[in-house]
Protein backbone atom coordinates (compact mmCIF):
# COMPACT_ATOMS: atom_id res chain seq x y z
CA UNK A 1 0.00 0.00 0.00
CA UNK A 2 1.33 3.58 -0.97
CA UNK A 3 1.97 6.23 1.82
CA UNK A 4 -0.61 8.67 1.66
CA UNK A 5 1.03 12.48 0.94
CA UNK A 6 -1.21 13.91 3.36
CA UNK A 7 0.02 17.67 2.58
CA UNK A 8 -0.83 16.78 -0.78
CA UNK A 9 -4.60 16.66 0.33
CA UNK A 10 -4.85 19.66 1.95
CA UNK A 11 -6.71 22.21 -0.43
CA UNK A 12 -6.71 25.24 1.77
CA UNK A 13 -4.08 28.06 1.01
CA UNK A 14 -1.28 27.68 3.52
CA UNK A 15 0.03 30.90 2.86
CA UNK A 16 -2.68 32.52 4.90
CA UNK A 17 -0.69 31.93 8.39
CA UNK A 18 1.90 34.73 6.53
CA UNK A 19 -1.04 36.97 5.65
CA UNK A 20 -2.65 36.68 9.01
CA UNK A 21 -0.86 35.94 11.44
CA UNK A 22 2.27 37.19 13.89
CA UNK A 23 4.10 34.21 15.64
CA UNK A 24 5.25 35.66 18.97
CA UNK A 25 6.68 32.55 20.03
CA UNK A 26 6.78 28.63 19.81
CA UNK A 27 8.39 26.19 22.39
CA UNK A 28 8.54 22.14 22.77
CA UNK A 29 9.30 20.20 25.20
CA UNK A 30 9.15 16.42 25.13
CA UNK A 31 5.11 15.87 24.40
CA UNK A 32 3.90 19.51 24.60
CA UNK A 33 4.03 22.57 22.11
CA UNK A 34 2.79 25.50 22.54
CA UNK A 35 2.83 28.37 19.82
CA UNK A 36 1.32 31.71 19.95
CA UNK A 37 -0.06 34.17 17.46
CA UNK A 38 -2.34 37.02 17.24
CA UNK A 39 -3.80 38.51 13.76
CA UNK A 40 -1.55 41.09 12.37
CA UNK A 41 -2.05 44.85 13.08
CA UNK A 42 -4.86 47.23 10.96
CA UNK A 43 -3.19 50.76 12.21
CA UNK A 44 -2.82 51.00 15.41
CA UNK A 45 -5.68 47.94 16.38
CA UNK A 46 -5.99 44.46 15.71
CA UNK A 47 -9.76 43.97 14.11
CA UNK A 48 -10.62 40.38 13.44
CA UNK A 49 -12.09 41.51 9.96
CA UNK A 50 -9.25 40.23 7.67
CA UNK A 51 -8.24 37.50 9.18
CA UNK A 52 -12.53 36.74 9.26
CA UNK A 53 -12.86 36.55 5.97
CA UNK A 54 -10.15 34.81 5.15
CA UNK A 55 -11.52 31.75 6.96
CA UNK A 56 -14.67 32.33 5.37
CA UNK A 57 -13.37 31.61 2.60
CA UNK A 58 -12.29 28.16 3.46
CA UNK A 59 -15.64 27.00 4.58
CA UNK A 60 -15.81 24.84 1.26
CA UNK A 61 -13.12 23.19 1.90
CA UNK A 62 -13.94 22.77 5.93
CA UNK A 63 -17.18 21.65 4.83
CA UNK A 64 -16.74 19.31 1.94
CA UNK A 65 -14.97 16.75 0.19
CA UNK A 66 -13.36 16.59 -3.12
CA UNK A 67 -15.69 13.71 -3.99
CA UNK A 68 -18.78 16.03 -3.00
CA UNK A 69 -17.81 18.91 -5.11
CA UNK A 70 -17.15 16.58 -7.72
CA UNK A 71 -20.91 14.89 -7.19
CA UNK A 72 -22.53 18.62 -7.46
CA UNK A 73 -20.65 19.85 -10.69
CA UNK A 74 -21.33 16.23 -12.15
CA UNK A 75 -24.90 17.08 -11.32
CA UNK A 76 -24.73 20.43 -12.96
CA UNK A 77 -23.14 19.52 -15.77
CA UNK A 78 -26.02 16.88 -16.54
CA UNK A 79 -28.99 19.20 -15.82
CA UNK A 80 -27.75 22.65 -17.37
CA UNK A 81 -24.43 21.57 -19.26
CA UNK A 82 -20.25 22.02 -19.32
CA UNK A 83 -20.88 25.87 -19.90
CA UNK A 84 -22.63 26.14 -16.96
CA UNK A 85 -20.61 23.88 -14.53
CA UNK A 86 -18.13 26.75 -12.98
CA UNK A 87 -20.96 29.41 -12.77
CA UNK A 88 -23.28 27.15 -11.33
CA UNK A 89 -21.61 24.92 -8.89
CA UNK A 90 -19.52 27.25 -7.17
CA UNK A 91 -22.61 29.10 -5.95
CA UNK A 92 -24.29 26.04 -4.94
CA UNK A 93 -21.02 24.81 -3.13
CA UNK A 94 -20.75 28.27 -1.39
CA UNK A 95 -24.33 27.54 -0.40
CA UNK A 96 -24.14 24.34 0.78
CA UNK A 97 -21.26 25.47 3.05
CA UNK A 98 -22.72 28.32 4.31
CA UNK A 99 -25.93 25.81 4.96
CA UNK A 100 -23.47 23.76 6.89
CA UNK A 101 -22.83 26.70 9.87
CA UNK A 102 -26.02 27.43 10.14
CA UNK A 103 -27.53 30.43 11.62
CA UNK A 104 -26.83 29.62 15.56
CA UNK A 105 -25.82 32.15 17.83
CA UNK A 106 -21.66 32.98 17.14
CA UNK A 107 -21.55 33.97 20.84
CA UNK A 108 -22.73 30.17 21.52
CA UNK A 109 -21.59 28.33 18.09
CA UNK A 110 -18.46 26.14 18.80
CA UNK A 111 -17.87 25.45 14.89
CA UNK A 112 -15.95 29.03 14.98
CA UNK A 113 -13.32 27.66 16.96
CA UNK A 114 -13.57 24.53 15.22
CA UNK A 115 -12.81 26.45 11.69
CA UNK A 116 -10.09 28.25 12.58
CA UNK A 117 -7.90 24.69 14.58
CA UNK A 118 -9.00 23.28 11.12
CA UNK A 119 -7.22 25.99 9.64
CA UNK A 120 -4.53 25.85 11.62
CA UNK A 121 -3.80 21.90 11.84
CA UNK A 122 -4.06 22.07 8.35
CA UNK A 123 -1.56 24.80 7.39
CA UNK A 124 0.70 24.65 10.57
CA UNK A 125 0.97 20.57 11.05
CA UNK A 126 0.42 19.38 7.70
CA UNK A 127 -2.04 17.37 8.63
CA UNK A 128 -5.34 16.35 7.02
CA UNK A 129 -9.02 16.67 8.52
CA UNK A 130 -10.82 13.86 7.78
CA UNK A 131 -14.10 13.88 9.64
CA UNK A 132 -15.67 17.14 11.27
CA UNK A 133 -16.81 17.36 15.12
CA UNK A 134 -18.01 13.98 16.12
CA UNK A 135 -21.24 14.40 18.30
CA UNK A 136 -21.84 11.59 20.85
CA UNK A 137 -23.95 8.62 19.62
CA UNK A 138 -27.11 8.22 20.53
CA UNK A 139 -26.62 5.72 23.28
CA UNK A 140 -23.66 6.73 24.94
CA UNK A 141 -23.26 9.58 27.76
CA UNK A 142 -24.54 12.90 26.88
CA UNK A 143 -22.31 14.70 28.71
CA UNK A 144 -19.01 13.31 26.34
CA UNK A 145 -18.89 14.87 22.92
CA UNK A 146 -16.51 14.08 20.07
CA UNK A 147 -13.46 15.91 18.97
CA UNK A 148 -13.20 19.34 17.17
CA UNK A 149 -12.34 17.60 14.19
CA UNK A 150 -10.51 14.10 13.49
CA UNK A 151 -7.18 14.15 11.34
CA UNK A 152 -4.93 12.29 10.13
CA UNK A 153 -1.00 12.86 9.10
CA UNK A 154 2.71 13.16 9.85
CA UNK A 155 3.69 15.06 13.29
CA UNK A 156 6.92 16.41 13.48
CA UNK A 157 8.30 15.37 17.17
CA UNK A 158 10.85 17.35 19.12
CA UNK A 159 13.73 16.00 17.72
CA UNK A 160 12.53 17.07 13.93
CA UNK A 161 11.58 13.56 12.76
CA UNK A 162 7.96 12.91 11.66
CA UNK A 163 5.89 10.09 12.49
CA UNK A 164 2.42 9.04 11.23
CA UNK A 165 -0.34 10.28 14.06
CA UNK A 166 -3.71 10.79 14.84
CA UNK A 167 -4.93 13.82 15.97
CA UNK A 168 -8.27 14.68 17.68
CA UNK A 169 -8.78 18.53 18.07
CA UNK A 170 -10.11 21.25 21.11
CA UNK A 171 -10.86 24.34 20.64
CA UNK A 172 -11.95 26.74 23.47
CA UNK A 173 -13.27 30.58 22.77
CA UNK A 174 -13.42 31.95 26.25
CA UNK A 175 -13.04 35.43 28.24
CA UNK A 176 -9.59 34.22 30.23
CA UNK A 177 -6.39 32.38 29.40
CA UNK A 178 -6.89 30.40 32.75
CA UNK A 179 -10.74 29.27 32.10
CA UNK A 180 -10.06 28.21 28.16
CA UNK A 181 -6.71 25.67 29.52
CA UNK A 182 -9.91 24.23 32.57
CA UNK A 183 -12.03 23.69 29.82
CA UNK A 184 -9.91 22.26 27.23
CA UNK A 185 -8.65 19.81 30.01
CA UNK A 186 -12.15 18.99 31.24
CA UNK A 187 -12.64 18.02 27.80
CA UNK A 188 -9.80 15.72 26.95
CA UNK A 189 -10.19 14.18 30.20
CA UNK A 190 -13.29 12.87 29.38
CA UNK A 191 -11.70 11.44 26.28
CA UNK A 192 -8.89 9.80 28.54
CA UNK A 193 -11.03 8.62 31.42
CA UNK A 194 -10.81 5.12 32.80
CA UNK A 195 -14.05 4.90 32.83
CA UNK A 196 -15.08 5.98 29.47
CA UNK A 197 -11.63 5.69 27.32
CA UNK A 198 -13.02 2.30 25.10
CA UNK A 199 -16.58 3.27 24.56
CA UNK A 200 -15.20 6.95 23.63
CA UNK A 201 -12.61 5.91 21.78
CA UNK A 202 -14.68 3.27 19.30
CA UNK A 203 -17.41 5.37 19.00
CA UNK A 204 -15.46 8.14 18.00
CA UNK A 205 -13.70 6.56 14.81
CA UNK A 206 -16.85 4.42 13.85
CA UNK A 207 -19.13 7.99 13.47
CA UNK A 208 -15.53 9.29 12.01
CA UNK A 209 -15.70 6.50 9.39
CA UNK A 210 -19.43 6.87 8.41
CA UNK A 211 -18.36 11.09 8.30
CA UNK A 212 -15.24 10.85 6.20
CA UNK A 213 -14.60 13.70 4.39
CA UNK A 214 -11.94 12.51 1.73
CA UNK A 215 -13.09 10.57 -0.86
CA UNK A 216 -9.64 8.90 -1.70
CA UNK A 217 -7.15 6.17 -0.13
CA UNK A 218 -10.31 5.03 1.89
CA UNK A 219 -8.79 1.62 2.86
CA UNK A 220 -5.92 3.15 4.55
CA UNK A 221 -8.18 6.10 6.59
CA UNK A 222 -10.01 3.41 7.66
CA UNK A 223 -6.98 1.23 9.05
CA UNK A 224 -5.77 4.09 10.65
CA UNK A 225 -9.04 4.89 11.95
CA UNK A 226 -9.44 1.33 13.34
CA UNK A 227 -7.89 0.75 16.97
CA UNK A 228 -7.16 -3.26 16.30
CA UNK A 229 -5.46 -2.68 13.19
CA UNK A 230 -1.52 -2.50 13.08
CA UNK A 231 -1.34 0.81 11.11
CA UNK A 232 -3.46 1.83 13.76
CA UNK A 233 -1.21 0.93 16.66
CA UNK A 234 1.76 2.73 14.96
CA UNK A 235 0.59 6.32 15.20
CA UNK A 236 0.63 8.25 18.38
CA UNK A 237 -2.17 10.55 19.16
CA UNK A 238 -2.22 14.16 19.09
CA UNK A 239 -4.46 16.87 20.59
CA UNK A 240 -4.00 20.11 18.36
CA UNK A 241 -5.89 22.52 21.38
CA UNK A 242 -6.80 26.30 20.80
CA UNK A 243 -7.35 28.77 22.95
CA UNK A 244 -8.76 31.85 22.16
CA UNK A 245 -9.19 34.14 25.00
CA UNK A 246 -9.79 38.12 25.96
CA UNK A 247 -7.12 39.89 27.28
CA UNK A 248 -6.51 43.61 28.16
CA UNK A 249 -3.11 43.48 27.52
CA UNK A 250 -3.74 43.98 23.36
CA UNK A 251 -6.04 46.84 24.30
CA UNK A 252 -3.13 48.36 26.53
CA UNK A 253 -1.34 47.97 23.87
CA UNK A 254 -3.20 49.60 21.05
CA UNK A 255 -3.69 52.67 23.04
CA UNK A 256 0.04 53.25 23.28
CA UNK A 257 1.07 52.58 20.00
CA UNK A 258 1.12 55.04 17.17
CA UNK A 259 2.22 52.81 14.08
CA UNK A 260 1.35 49.52 12.90
CA UNK A 261 5.10 48.75 13.49
CA UNK A 262 5.07 50.01 16.57
CA UNK A 263 1.96 47.93 17.72
CA UNK A 264 3.19 44.85 16.71
CA UNK A 265 6.36 44.76 18.34
CA UNK A 266 4.54 46.41 21.52
CA UNK A 267 2.41 42.99 21.57
CA UNK A 268 5.40 40.64 21.19
CA UNK A 269 6.97 42.27 23.86
CA UNK A 270 3.97 41.96 26.25
CA UNK A 271 3.22 38.23 25.16
CA UNK A 272 6.90 37.52 25.33
CA UNK A 273 7.16 38.67 28.97
CA UNK A 274 3.75 36.31 29.84
CA UNK A 275 5.28 33.36 27.60
CA UNK A 276 6.39 31.69 30.87
CA UNK A 277 3.13 32.12 33.02
CA UNK A 278 1.26 30.61 29.57
CA UNK A 279 3.25 27.77 29.76
CA UNK A 280 3.87 27.11 33.52
CA UNK A 281 0.01 26.99 33.64
CA UNK A 282 -0.71 24.00 30.94
CA UNK A 283 2.64 22.57 32.53
CA UNK A 284 0.81 22.78 35.91
CA UNK A 285 -2.48 21.61 34.45
CA UNK A 286 -1.36 18.30 32.51
CA UNK A 287 0.26 17.14 35.99
CA UNK A 288 -2.98 16.75 37.24
CA UNK A 289 -3.62 14.25 34.51
CA UNK A 290 -1.93 11.55 34.05
CA UNK A 291 -3.55 9.50 31.15
CA UNK A 292 -3.35 12.88 29.35
CA UNK A 293 0.83 13.19 29.96
CA UNK A 294 1.09 10.24 27.81
CA UNK A 295 0.01 11.76 24.64
CA UNK A 296 0.90 14.71 22.71
CA UNK A 297 -0.37 18.38 23.15
CA UNK A 298 0.02 20.47 20.62
CA UNK A 299 -1.23 24.57 21.84
CA UNK A 300 -2.10 27.37 19.23
CA UNK A 301 -2.25 30.15 22.06
CA UNK A 302 -4.60 33.11 20.18
CA UNK A 303 -4.69 36.39 22.73
CA UNK A 304 -7.35 38.83 21.33
CA UNK A 305 -8.99 41.98 22.62
CA UNK A 306 -12.49 41.03 21.66
CA UNK A 307 -13.69 37.58 20.74
CA UNK A 308 -17.28 38.42 20.35
CA UNK A 309 -16.24 40.83 17.63
CA UNK A 310 -14.25 37.74 16.44
CA UNK A 311 -16.90 35.80 16.30
CA UNK A 312 -19.60 38.33 14.68
CA UNK A 313 -17.49 39.07 12.41
CA UNK A 314 -16.62 35.38 11.24
CA UNK A 315 -20.70 35.04 10.90
CA UNK A 316 -21.03 38.13 8.45
CA UNK A 317 -18.69 36.50 6.09
CA UNK A 318 -20.24 33.69 6.09
CA UNK A 319 -23.97 34.65 5.94
CA UNK A 320 -23.61 38.19 4.46
CA UNK A 321 -25.50 39.82 7.60
CA UNK A 322 -25.28 40.68 10.91
CA UNK A 323 -26.14 38.52 13.89
CA UNK A 324 -29.43 39.21 14.96
CA UNK A 325 -30.78 37.34 18.17
CA UNK A 326 -34.55 35.87 18.41
CA UNK A 327 -34.76 38.68 21.45
CA UNK A 328 -33.34 41.60 19.33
Amino acid sequence: MNEINWEELIQIDSKWVDRQLNLHFEEKNLKIAVRCYTPKASGTQILPISLAQELALMIPEYSLSEEKKRKIENEIRDSYGEENVSKYSERLISQISRDFFGKKNPETDGKYGELLLFALVESILGCKMVAHKIKSLSNFKDQVKGGDGIFLGNYILENGESHPAYLIGESKITQSYSSAVDQAFESLDRFHAPETFTEFLTSEFIVAKENIIVGENVDEIYNRLTPSNSIFKNQILVHPVLIFFNTKKIGSCEGSASTPTELEALIKEKLLSEKTRYIDVINSKVQSFEKIQQVYLDFFIFPFNNIETFRNSLYKFIHGVNYISEND
